[in-house]
């Protein structure tokens, strides 16, 4: 089928399964990260980190679909359904010398930006998970095509406009956390609450 290969080149990685849930698959990693003072974690972040040190945490995300299926009736072809699933992996670091370290106030604040960053790619399956639904409804809502061919290029069509919207949504979330970010940063140099 036409749309399936275009899935597995594109947007959605083809794996279809005898599985038909839809539940996330999520895995997570870690790099490790040292060292006794927030500078030197830093460098060690910058020099490990995902995205060649320019990232604290990072989530991979697949679209993985689960079942798509096509029926010639009377009236053309239809998918009759299209359900989708995420495979996510998320990057976070880890402190080796967090459980020895002495420093309650880097411990702490380590503890907070551990807890961040979970929260921050967290979120990023989240958005994953609601553009898969999406994607899943506005295929299946399709109208029938004369041939199933014309229904994949209609396909493919949705499947392009959904990896766009999806893509903007993640860089506007990402772009709106970073302002977020530098706005606490300005409050707590300047003292403020």
């Amino acid at each position: 089928m036409r749309l399936q290969r275009m899935l597995l080149t594109g947007f959605v990685a083809l794996a279809l399964t005898a599985c038909t849930s839809t539940a996330s698959n999520v895995t997570t990693e870690y790099y490790l990260v040292s060292g006794t003072t927030s500078e030197a974690l830093d460098r060690d972040i910058r020099r490990k980190g995902p995205m060649q040190g320019h990232a604290l945490a990072v989530a991979a995300i697949r679209f993985v679909p689960v079942s798509v299926q096509q029926e010639q009736t009377d009236a053309g072809c239809t998918f009759t359904e299209a359900l989708f699933r995420i495979d996510a992996n998320i990057t976070l670091p880890r402190w080796k010398e967090r459980a020895t370290s002495r420093d309650r106030e880097l411990r702490a604040a380590w503890d907070s930006l551990a807890r961040y960053a979970r929260a921050h790619e967290d979120m990023h399956v989240q958005i994953a998970e609601r553009y898969a639904r999406e994607l899943g409804k506005a295929i299946e809502a399709l109208p029938p095509r004369e041939s199933c061919e014309a229904l994949d290029k209609s396909a493919e069509r949705v499947v392009k406009r959904m990896a766009r919207r999806h893509q903007a949504e993640q860089l506007a979330f990402d772009r709106a956390e970073h302002e977020r970010l530098e706005q606490l940063l300005r409050k707590a140099s300047n003292g403020d609450s």
